[in-house]
């Protein structure tokens, strides 16, 4: 029997509430292996209501679900991409948990196509939000190809770069700067000129610095949500595998006391 900490019982039965008030109801059965291995456990759920399928998603999402590691796509300067891959397969329970973790991420709401072997979120926000392609230009695809399911985030970077003109403003002053130093235009002041060069130089690198940092943050939170996909994913293919193989399971002694039959072979015999 396995022993839970307090807050790590007390994360798993957060956890379970939230599918249970997300799902409603469960078509899974509860795994038997995590029941007998965490019994306290699921005598605290029992006393607070929860469907103990529920509980036994949480508790693997607890125990951590081993994923492929997501892919970072060259999408250009104006695009960021992230795909990745699961073994598993796309149902109405699934999709609706996978939907609302992507609105949850981009914080806004969106619409669900389908198609041949697709299924496409795309983003439509609301308010000013919508004039800003980095909100109005985000989609998830979901394709089922060869047996695994791709999963592709794709987002436009183009407001974002718009916020490197301060870069493209410094250097533009350093070389102005630096080239009224060099050819005289500044007089007297041009040790002032190369000072103010280098000033502007060195602050338009930080700032560059800076927002390709940002840049990167950005692309790794896509990252990040591909891999909560998957493992929801996984998650939800691990409990329904587990529940289908102890449903159609056949106990060994289910035909005790059954005698052999034995087939005689006969022959018919007509005039």
């Amino acid at each position: 029997m396995a022993d839970l900490k307090d807050d790590e019982i007390r994360r798993i039965v957060n956890r379970a509430t939230m599918f249970q008030k997300f799902y409603g109801s469960s078509s899974q059965v509860p795994l038997a292996d995590l029941e007998e291995e965490y019994p306290a456990l699921f005598e605290i759920t029992d006393s607070l209501k929860l469907n103990r399928a529920f509980v036994c998603e949480a508790l693997l999402e607890h125990q951590g679900i081993p994923v492929d590691e997501p892919m970072i796509l060259d999408a250009g300067f104006s695009n960021a991409e992230v795909i990745g891959f699961s073994s598993s397969s796309l149902n109405p329970e699934t999709l609706k948990e996978l939907k609302g973790q992507i609105e949850y991420h981009f914080n806004t709401v969106g619409e669900l196509k389908h198609r041949k072997n697709k299924t496409l979120w795309k983003a439509r926000p609301k308010g000013l939000s919508r004039f800003l392609s980095s909100q109005n230009s985000t989609q998830v695809l979901f394709e089922e190809s060869r047996g695994a399911l791709k999963i592709s985030v794709k987002q436009s970077m183009k407001t974002f770069n718009k916020l490197y003109l301060p870069v493209v403003a410094g250097i533009f002053a350093s070389i102005m700067m630096f080239a009224g130093a060099v050819f005289g235009a500044m007089g007297n002041d041009q040790g002032v000129g190369i000072i103010m060069f280098g000033i502007f130089g060195l602050l338009s690198f930080l700032y560059a610095r800076f927002m390709n940092k940002r840049k990167r943050l950005k692309k790794g939170r896509l990252v990040d949500l591909v891999d909560r996909l998957q493992q929801i994913l996984e998650r939800r293919q691990k409990v329904s595998t587990a529940s289908s193989s102890e449903s159609i399971s056949i106990p060994e002694n289910e035909y005790e006391g059954f005698d052999e039959i034995e087939i005689k072979d006969t022959k018919k015999v007509s005039n």
